[in-house]
């Protein structure tokens, strides 16, 4: 699967944003995203996050023979997997930005002396221990090489090895129940701090994330220790016009070391006196969070607005404008409360239709309809009953009427004769309106 292709709009909107000193996920162009680093129940592993991007780091030891070059030292190796950082990164193969943070690892921890590769030796020539850091990108959100470096780091730090005797011919590794296993030795913090340069370093975004990387006009990766020694420098994209953006980048990436080198040790110390005071060690159970493990959930990202950004009119003057912009945000605020209470506060009712269809009506609306349906059914019930009380009263006068006249015999109707057929004419409901046509045979 490829990786998706950036659309020319994207590009577009971040460069006006950073035109109109904004950054997409609202922060400073010299600040970091949250980081958080976890240790797990075993020696050497933690989870190292960075915003949303997320890196496992496992360290492991074995005994091997040191090589003929260097006879006295201990090896260390380290490996960076991505195929469970995105669709497009395949199992078993090594990606471009692999191989890159691979090697720039490498660079950092081996060529600076960092570890203390003499004190891995068991027998010279013979024996020596093999330190190998396996990293897993779990999610790749930018700053790659910078989590990356973290996680190293923390997880040397906290690995332990167990402890040797040597008799000259056997070497005997002892269990941890046995004695005690020895933490690796390290001289120095040595991490990776990225900036992402735009417009010809006329902006540099420090910690940029994904996107902000594959927009830049050039990356500047360098690596600082705690003691404001650099190790390390790559750089990748559209050159520099001069050397003054890589000296500005550097003083400032000597600041953040030094607080990224800080957060590494105490988030050390908490995970060691956890251990020491023989609590029970949850592991990587406290990073079980939909908002901090999953690659899939990301927060929604929110762009203050700053009072600073919105011009003002020349006739305004700043005070006025500041205190006419807080009376707009109050009223607004408070209409929109008030239409969030009305909304809750209003009820609703079922109103039936059809046999199979259905209406919603507040409850108000609901009660005015029963209301006129109600009166209009009254209004038909005392037109029916003075109807009815007409008829009677014709009923009545009809009868008077007939005992009082003569009564014409028309013709005599004789037993034997009968009606051929009797026929209802009329459709009226009501029952005392009736008539009867008969046909008789002649």
């Amino acid at each position: 699967m490829k990786e998706t292709i950036l659309s020319t709009c994207e590009k577009t909107f971040l460069v006006n944003a950073l035109d109109e000193n904004l950054r997409l996920d609202g922060r400073d162009f010299k600040d970091y995203r949250d980081i958080s680093i976890h240790y797990g129940r075993e020696w050497g592993n933690c989870l190292v996050t960075i915003g949303e991007t997320r890196v496992l780091a496992q360290v492991s030891c074995d005994i091997q023979q040191p090589k003929a070059s260097k006879p006295n030292e201990g090896l260390l190796h380290v490996t960076v997997e991505m195929s469970m950082a995105a669709l497009h990164y395949e199992q078993g193969r090594q990606s471009d930005i692999s191989v890159q943070v691979n090697r720039l690892l490498e660079k950092c921890l081996k060529e600076s002396k960092c570890v203390d590769l003499e004190a891995l030796c068991i027998v010279a020539e013979e024996k020596a221990w093999n330190i190998r850091i396996d990293l897993n990108v779990m999610n790749y959100e930018g700053n790659l090489a910078g989590c990356c470096s973290i996680a190293a780091l923390a997880s040397l730090a906290h690995f332990r090895h167990p402890d040797v005797t040597s008799t000259g011919e056997k070497v005997i590794v002892h269990s941890h129940s046995e004695k005690a296993p020895i933490p690796i030795n390290l001289h120095h913090y040595p991490v990776i701090v990225s900036y992402a340069l735009f417009n010809n370093g006329k902006y540099i975004l420090s910690d940029p994330t994904y996107l902000e990387e594959r927009v830049a006009d050039s990356l500047l990766l360098l690596s600082v220790n705690s003691y404001r020694e650099f190790c390390g420098m790559h750089f990748e994209g559209a050159p520099l016009p001069s050397c003054d953006v890589v000296i500005k980048c550097s003083r400032e990436a000597s600041d953040v070391a030094i607080w990224l080198v800080k957060k590494i040790k105490d988030a050390l110390a908490d995970d060691l006196k956890k251990r020491s005071e023989q609590k029970s060690v949850s592991g990587l159970t406290e990073s079980l969070n939909l908002d901090h493990i999953l690659s899939t959930i990301q927060e929604n990202l929110k762009i203050p607005l700053k009072p600073d950004t919105v011009k003002a009119e020349p006739h305004e003057m700043p005070e006025t404008r500041d205190i006419k912009m807080e009376m707009e945000l109050d009223s607004a605020e408070s209409d929109d409360e008030s239409e969030v209470e009305g909304t809750r506060d209003a009820e609703y009712v079922i109103m039936n239709i059809g046999s199979r269809t259905a209406e919603l009506v507040k409850k108000e609306e609901a009660d005015s309809e029963a209301s006129v349906e109600e009166e209009e059914e009254e209004d038909d019930d005392e037109e029916s009953e003075d109807d009815d009380d007409d008829d009677d009263d014709e009923d009545e006068d009809s009868s008077e009427d007939g005992d009082d006249d003569d009564v014409e015999i028309i013709r005599e109707i004789k037993p034997s004769e009968s009606i051929a057929e009797i026929n209802l004419s009329g459709d009226s409901e009501e029952d005392d309106v009736v008539v009867l046509e008969s046909k008789y045979k002649k």
